[in-house]
């Protein structure tokens, strides 16, 4: 039972440990880490060594990229919607802010 006990607390401390350090590295920019690829991709092309199935159009890291590419697309869509949106609930709150029942009135 000692040994669980011993056991689990290392895993646990270990965990955390790991937790921690992914919370602390900064988080790259999405321009560096596409400059990065394309540099080393640049590479890769000089040596003679680039991964590519015979059916694929692409290369690996082309792919990859532009797959990336596609997707940030789509989260710049997504994201101008979420503003569309949150611009049509402010307007709905400002037309809606003075309206009244009709069958409310403020007689005293």
């Amino acid at each position: 039972m000692k040994k669980i006990l011993v056991g689990a607390t290392v895993l646990a401390t270990l965990s955390l440990a790991a937790c921690n350090h992914n919370q602390a590295m900064p988080t790259d920019n999405y321009a560096a880490l596409v400059a990065e690829a394309k540099e080393k991709q640049a590479k890769s092309h000089e040596l003679g060594n680039v991964w590519q199935q015979r059916n694929m159009r692409l290369p690996y890291v082309d792919h990859y990229l532009a797959e990336a590419e596609k997707a940030r697309q789509e989260s710049i869509r997504l994201a101008k919607e979420a503003v569309k949106s949150a611009n049509a609930q402010i307007a709905q709150s400002k037309y809606a802010a003075d309206l009244r029942p009709g069958w409310y009135s403020d007689r005293d």
